[in-house]
Parts: C-alpha cells; structure tokens; sequence
C-alpha cells in the first residue's frame, strides 16, 4: 500500500463587508498558522560574515609579517600595524552585520499595518496578522498587503515591483490584487485568499534579499587600489627576502624586518579604516538629524548630487491646501457645492486636494452614481456619473475640458495661476464616462481657486542650495504658470523659465529638459524622462518624492529621496528616508555627504602616498641599494603624526564643497607628488650616505622622510582655515617635540631603532644635509605636482581624442 501525505485543506469563510471575521474564527485562523506571518530567512550567516572578513589577502599577509616577525623576536614598537588591522577587520565586521539585520528585515511588502474589518469595526491591524479570509479596507499609496480579491469598489494599481510594467492596471469586482503592488487610484474592499508563504510574492523575497555591494565610486576605487597593490605585493616582498637571505647573506634578522617593513607600507590599511569610520560617522550624524540613510554608500551619490529636483508639493509647499475662492460660471450656486459634496462622497479619494475640497464642500451623497472615475495623477481629473445620466468632473483645466471651451476662459485660467493659484475646473456633461473616458463635451460650471501654503523654512532651504551649487528643477502635475510664481516666491533661480509638458512626445519633453526650471503639467512617465534627460547632460541628480507617482523618477535618479510618512511605494525604493517628514532637512543630508567624501579624497591621499612611496622604494632597493633602508620602528613618527591622527581629524572637518571629479583621480592626484619628494629626500640622502655609517645613514633617512611627510600634510591642509592650521602646527609641533625626545634619550632612541645626533658639534654636515633636504622639500612637492597635473591633463586628452 502506497503512503499517502495528508495535505491540510482549511475551512473556507464568507464573511460579510460589514462584519468581517469574528473573534472566535480568527482563533482558528491563528491556531492553525494561516497568518501572513512568513518565518524571515538569513541573508548571510555570522560565521560566513566572520570568515570573510577575517580571511581576506591582505588579513593573510599581515598575519604571515606577524608570525615572522614574532619568529625573529622583533621589538614591540614592530607590532603597531597590528592595531590598525584588528579595528579594520572589528569595523567591517560590525558593518556586515548592520547589513544583515537590515536584509533579513527586508521584505518587498513593507507597509507596517493595515485596516481590517474584524467584529462588525474597522481595525487598524499589523500586516503579519492578517488571516486567511480577512476583510481590508485599502485606498491610493497603499501597499497590498497579502494576495486578495476586490469584494467592492474599483482600483487602479501599479504592479512594476512584480512584473516590471509601470502603467496601471485598472482592477475590478472580482478581480486579484497581489501582494507588494500598490494602489495608484481608488479604494476598495478585499478579502484575504492567500496569506504568509502561499502569497505569489514570496517567490520574489528570496532573491529580494540576495546581498548586493552597492556601485559606487569610492567602493570601486578602493577595490582598484586592491587588486593593484596586491598584484605587485607579493613579487616585491618575496625578491625583496630572497636579496637579502641569498644575494647579500644578511642575517634572518634584518632580512625579515626589512621585508616586513616593506609589505605594511604597501597596504594601506587605515586607508580602508578611515574610509568605513568617516562613512559611519556621517550616517549617525544624520540619524540624530531625523534622516535614515539606507545603505552605506548612500552617501556618496548624495554629495556628488549638482541637481535636485522637486516636487512643488510638499517640498516648497507644505501640502496642506485650502479652498480660496469659487468662480461661477453658472447661476445655480447651491446645486453647485451640493454636486460637488455628493462627487466626492463617491469617488473617496484621499490626497491633499481632495481634503480641502471635502473641507469646504463637505462629502454627502445625496444622488446615487452609476459610474466612478477616481482621480489619477496620469490623467489629472476625477468624473462621476450620476443615476439621471449627468456627468461632472472636475480637475485640471486642459485635462478636463475640450480645447474649444478651455480657449473660452484661457485667460481667467491664467490670469489666476500668475497669482499663485492652483486653478481646478468643474464642468458637466449629459454623456455617461466609458472604459474610463471623459465625455468629450463637457462644458465648465466654476472654477475652484485652491492656495497652497507655503513651507516657512523653504526660502532658506533653496538659499542654501544656490549658495553651494546646487541647481533646482521644480516638477509638478499643477499649472507651470502657478508652479513659477510659487518657485519665484520661494526664491528659485530661473523660476520664470517655465514649461507644460502636456502633450508632447518623450523625444520633445527629453530636448528641453535642461532648458527650463519649471515643468508643469508632468505625468508620472515624463517625471522619469526629465531625469534621465538632465543626468545625460552629465549632472548627478537627486529626486525628491513621496507619492506613488513619484515612483519611476525616483527610480531613474542617482539619488532617490523620500519621508517617512511618504507612500510605501515611494519609501520602498528611496535611498534616504527623511524620518521628519521634512524635505528641508535636505541640505543637512547634502552637507553631510559632501563633508564626508571630500574629507575621504584628502585623508585617503596620506595613505596612498606612503603606499606609492614604499612600492618605488622596494623597486629601488632591488636594483640600486643592499637592502631595505627601514624598519617597522622607524616608521613611527610618521604612521602616527604624519599620516595617522592628521587623516582622522581631516575627515572630521566641516567641508561643504561640492564633490568634483572622480575619486581615484583626486587621491592620486594628491598623493603622488607627495611620495614622489619623499622618495626624493631618502634618494639625497642616499647619495651623501658616504660621509657617515650606515646606522647614521639610516637616522638621517628617518628623520628626511618624517619631515617630507610633514611638508605634504602641508600642501594637503592647504589652503588654511582655522581647523587646517590648527590641526598641521598641533600634528608639527608634536613630530618637531617627539624629535628632540628621541635625540636626548638614548632609551628611546634606541628603541625607535635610530642613533644619536647629539652632540650636534659632532654631525655638523648631516644636521646640514638634514636641514636642507627639509628646506627643497616645498619647492620640490609644487614641481612635483605641477608634472603630475600636466601628465593627467595629457593622459584626459589622448583618451578623449581617441573615444
């Protein structure tokens, strides 16, 4: 007899709209684990994060210079790198896991709670407690939160985060709504067919939450520098050992020592340390400012942002609208406002527009409807049919009227807007709406003059952004005309450079995108076309948005930016959420990308310039010298107060900037004049190395690339404000400090590996050498960067005449 797997087939309710499930059903329902509760799986287990962070190439390297330079029995001062590492591997750590918890939170169904009819009451409920058969109510920018089906109403709803289709999808009586969609236009009543795993979304969560490295700049140099130095890292050091064991028969002493030297100067370690802590300090810096910072890297794209484009509502506006005025354009005033209340009764929208129309109208009614057309943000108007075969509808002028009775009140129209009005018509018709159309002979009965009211600190906000170079578009579905005198209030640059985009075709609204500031009359389509046209033009663009229409520019921009109380559609794929609800703590966000990655591109040059410095050296040594001049301690000084605390404090400073080129060319830009003077001085030292012993000799290099080291923290902090000079005069008078120490006490000088210069009446000529070597050092780093200049130039211009 063949075994046979009993499958559980749960009873099936029918509850009414009214009513929904009672308590004693939903029991079982929970009993029974029919809940949208879906058990979360890991992303990345805490072993893996562990291993590959531990067991990365350059952890192996250093860990082998670690057991060497234990095996030779090397003084502790030989250990400093070790620090370094331990917090790099510490960091990077606690990274992935922040990442982690982050992904196995993440689901493509995002919204929190939703309202369920439960008891004979509406109850808000969390969306992990719904139950099979569950009655919920859901409207426009909601997110579905489960597969169901329409009981009542019509919806519109946009599935692109299921299908990739961004048009909506007109959704009926009967009809299925699957989970993770959102709702564009309309409300409805569903019930709950299928809940938690048996939901078609939960075939998508899976790859949903595959970790992805986000592709940022800063990310991709640091990996250049990687496969770079790690290519040449292994070939130098291990010809570097085999000079000095088989070639020169130095002892295993000085032979390891100096290969161990060598090998910590090429990675540059605090470089990717320095890189994690300034993006970490930035993202709590910005959580205390109410801001959530979604990845990482977030903050790059953000300081790099030349562009933001706005939405006027909510951002210039506060969204809050208030009916002004109403113009009749027909005599019967009171069937007027009695119309509109029983319209809006019907169609149930809910946005800021509508509440200020059932604000001044109320919302009764009082005619039974045959048809509903909700309001779309594609479409720009909302039409009832009512049971006497009257049609009224209302809207945007142009898309509401027919363009023979639009051209008759025109000028009233514009006449308003240039006050700042949002002008809405309201016009009828004896047609009935087919297949969601408009009559197209509606005549208008009034015009309803709505203000919107203006944000208190938006003229600061758009001060700020014209003082740092940062230009503004102002993207709106209103009338340009209001858009404009609204933006020229606020202060705008270019405001009256303004355009409607109804009606043109995508090649036309891409050609004039970066010729005017001001768009009105924009679909939710060409919102994306706008975008995607101005970051052709070689801009980094910001979009700002909060509603459902807002999706697909959000989407296309380098940087998408929402709130908290935004639409799930909106939040779900934002970059930044502004947890205040407040668009104007935007320039807080932008400063502190801009601070963040300006500082990286200078401390990150200290770095890299001991990196060049030690690779050429090492080259050198294989050819021209015995064997490597330096060992672990003689590195001291400048690890620590010429690199080390100088690139902590320089990425903490205010900068403000707006980020300029790319990354990697910035940081070798900065950094190769620099090892360039350094090689230099240990060069002139060599060439004079016959005058003293080489113990001597070796001091003298010490001390000429300690102080070379200092010139470039020069150029680097250069110019001056008072936190540069500060920090450079605190960070010379320690090294000038620490030498005086290190030539007075033996103990110490012996334990930095070095040998006394005092007293000075004895090395007369190389306290000259050393001095003047100090004193060519400027001159030298500003010849030096004026060849690297002319030879990036030159490198640009070849590669653009060949592209």
């Amino acid at each position: 007899m063949k075994n046979s797997i009993k499958t559980f087939t749960p009873t099936r309710y029918l509850p009414t709209i009214d009513g929904g499930l009672n308590n004693e059903q939903i029991s079982e329902r929970i009993s029974n684990k029919l809940t949208n509760y879906v058990k979360k799986s890991t992303s990345k287990s805490y072993l893996n994060i562990l291993v590959n962070n531990i067991c990365t190439f350059f952890n192996l390297l250093g860990f082998i210079v670690c057991v060497a330079l234990i095996a030779v029995k090397a003084p502790i001062f030989d250990f400093f790198f070790v620090a370094i590492y331990l917090a790099n591997i510490g960091l990077g750590i606690i990274q992935e896991i922040r990442a982690k918890l982050c992904i196995d939170r993440l689901s493509l169904v995002s919204s929190k709670s939703t309202k369920a009819v439960r008891n004979g009451e509406i109850v808000e409920i969390a969306t992990n407690d719904i139950v099979l058969d569950d009655i919920l109510k859901l409207g426009i920018g909601n997110q579905i939160p489960t597969d169901c089906k329409i009981l009542e109403g019509e919806v519109e709803v946009n599935e692109a985060l299921l299908t990739g289709e961004s048009l909506p999808v007109k959704k009926k009586v009967n009809d299925t709504l699957l989970a993770g969609s959102f709702i564009t236009s309309g409300v409805c009543t569903v019930i709950a067919y299928k809940v938690g795993k048996d939901n078609y979304i939960q075939t998508l969560t899976k790859k949903a939450k595959q970790y992805k490295k986000p592709n940022s700049q800063l990310m991709n140099s640091l990996k250049f520098f990687i496969k770079c130095i790690g290519f040449a890292i292994v070939p130098f050091a291990t010809a570097l050992l085999v000079k000095s064991l088989v070639f020169l028969n130095s002892n295993e002493f000085d032979a390891i020592r100096g290969t161990a030297t060598s090998i910590i100067g090429m990675i540059p370690s605090g470089m990717f340390l320095l890189t994690s802590l300034a993006l970490a300090v930035g993202i709590i810096k910005l959580a205390k400012h109410n801001t959530l910072v979604q990845d990482l890297y977030s903050l790059e794209m953000l300081a790099r942002v030349d562009t933001i484009c706005f939405d006027k509502t909510g951002t210039i506006t506060d969204g809050n609208m208030t009916v002004q005025e109403i113009v009749y354009l027909e005599k019967n005033h009171l069937e007027i406002n009695s119309t509109i209340s029983s319209m809006l009764g019907a169609l149930n929208d809910d946005n800021q527009t509508a509440r200020a129309l059932v604000s001044y109208f109320g919302k009764e009614i009082t005619t039974k409807t045959l048809k509903v057309l909700p309001f779309n943000s594609a479409r720009k108007h909302s039409a009832v049919t009512f049971e006497n075969g009257q049609t009224f509808a209302f809207g945007a002028p142009e898309f509401v009227l027919p363009k023979n009775e639009y051209l008759k009140i025109e000028k009233d129209i514009n006449s308003y807007a240039e006050k700042g009005f949002r002008v809405l018509v309201i016009a009828n018709s004896t047609k009935e709406i087919i297949e969601d159309k408009i009559p197209n002979d509606l005549s208008p009965i009034a015009l309803i003059l709505i203000v919107d009211n203006v944000r208190d600190d938006a003229i600061e906000t758009i001060k700020w952004f014209k003082e740092n170079g940062v230009q503004i578009k102002v993207i709106s579905g209103d009338n340009p005309i209001t858009v404009s005198q609204v933006s020229k209030r606020v202060g705008i640059e270019g405001a009256d450079k303004y355009i409607s985009l109804e009606g043109l075709s995508d090649e036309e609204v891409a050609s004039i995108a970066n010729e005017y500031t001001v768009f009105g009359r924009v679909s939710p389509e060409q919102k994306a076309i706008l975008v995607k046209a101005i970051k052709s033009a070689g801009h980094v663009t910001a979009m700002t948005g909060d509603g459902v229409n807002d999706i697909l520019a959000l989407k296309e921009s380098d940087c998408a930016v929402s709130v908290a109380e935004g639409s799930d559609a909106a939040k779900n794929i934002s970059h930044i959420v502004l947890m205040d609800n407040n668009f104007n703590s935007m320039p807080k966000v932008v400063y502190e990308g801009r601070r963040v990655i300006n500082n990286v591109q200078s401390s990150a040059s200290l770095f890299l310039m001991k990196t060049i410095f030690t690779m050429t050296l090492s080259l050198l040594t294989l050819f021209l010298y015995d064997t490597y001049p330096f060992n672990p301690q003689n590195m001291v000084l400048l690890e620590v107060f010429v690199i080390g605390f100088p690139a902590f404090f320089l990425s903490l400073q205010p900068n403000k900037a707006l980020v300029k080129g790319k990354f990697i060319v910035q940081v070798i830009k900065k950094s190769i004049p620099c090892s360039l003077s350094m090689i230099t001085s240990v060069l002139v030292v060599a060439c004079f190395g016959s005058i003293c012993n080489d113990n001597l000799y070796k001091t003298i290099a010490t001390f000429a690339l300690t102080y070379s080291g200092i010139i470039c923290l020069l150029k680097i902090c250069t110019p001056f404000n008072k936190f540069r000079l500060i920090l450079f005069i605190v960070n010379l008078l320690i090294v000038l400090a620490s030498t005086v120490v290190i030539l007075t006490v033996e103990n110490i000088n012996s334990l930095l590996g070095l040998y006394l210069l005092i007293p000075v009446n004895e090395y007369i000529k190389e306290i000259l050498i050393l001095v003047a070597i100090i004193l060519i050092n400027y001159p030298l780093l500003l010849l030096f960067n004026k060849l690297t200049d002319f030879t990036i130039k030159n490198l640009a211009k070849i590669k653009f005449k060949k592209s």
